[in-house]
């Protein structure tokens, strides 16, 4: 399996515009590892961890095609996760001389709420919707996956994590999740993961329900041992940054330093 990061930060993207913190005047400086596009995943070439406003960006920057993509996992409906215009741009009009596999889309009821408020329409967009929620588990070919249930922002009720499966490997994909819940916990019973790409949104500086800090990311690998869910061989990758949290790349390298865990940048690819 191969992963990779076409985004590693959090709603605002690092550097913020509107921001004039330390990390983001030294991201404006030094510019590298330090610019940071809102989140999204790919694994392999044909399926997508969330769709978000810099997707079209990033594979530009970074070389990517999306032209052999075909599924789509979905996490919650915030719109640095999900950008409805990203899906409605696949109609045939603008682009008439590449054909496309049909995408399936795999997401909670409130995004596909959105995508239909916003007049977002299937067969314009050659997709196929599953309707999903946490505890749950579907074949994507080539790929078995489950949901987990996120700790997330109450108000949207079914926000997702996601374990992916070929068949040689196991990732879970836990971003925009606070510390999981007993429900989670009882999904993940007995699966053994061989990757963890997890979020680390709030640094050293903050502490909330809804995101994991850089201490509550260690509480919850400790937990993952204690039930046999990951090993010492398990990889580990953090990510989902939010510019008022963590510092440089290379201070949030330095912090890992020694634990194994993998700091993520845009462009970072990995094969597990």
């Amino acid at each position: 399996m191969k992963i990779t990061f076409l985004g590693t930060a959090a709603a605002e993207g690092i550097p913020f515009p509107f921001c004039d913190c330390a990390t983001c005047q030294q991201a404006r400086r030094e510019k590298g590892r330090n610019i940071r596009r809102r989140q999204s995943l790919l694994i392999n070439d044909d399926l997508l961890i969330d769709i978000g406003p810099d997707l079209y960006a990033a594979c530009a920057d970074l070389g990517i095609s999306l032209t052999g993509l075909r599924h789509l996992l979905v996490t919650h409906s915030h719109k640095d996760h999900f950008y409805e215009l990203n899906l409605q741009l696949r109609h045939r009009m603008f682009r008439l001389s590449t054909d496309l596999p049909p995408l399936t889309v795999v997401a909670g009821a409130s995004v596909l709420s959105m995508w239909d408020l916003t007049g977002g329409k299937d067969q314009a967009a050659e997709l196929n919707r599953i309707p999903f929620a946490a505890g749950r588990q579907l074949e994507l070919a080539p790929y078995h996956v489950r949901s987990i249930e996120a700790s997330h922002i109450p108000s949207i009720g079914d926000a997702m994590n996601y374990i992916i499966d070929d068949g040689k490997v196991k990732l879970l994909y836990a971003s925009d999740t606070g510390m999981y819940g007993e429900q989670a916990w009882r999904q993940l019973a007995g699966v053994k993961l061989d990757a963890v790409v997890m979020e680390a949104t709030l640094g050293t500086r903050q502490q909330a329900k809804t995101h994991l800090s850089f201490r509550d990311f260690g509480l919850m690998l400790e937990r993952m041992r204690e039930l046999d869910i990951i090993t010492e061989e398990t990889k580990v990758i953090a990510t989902h940054f939010s510019h008022q949290c963590v510092d440089p790349h290379e201070e949030i390298e330095a912090y890992f330093q020694g634990t194994g865990v993998v700091c993520a940048y845009d462009g970072l690819s990995l094969e597990l």
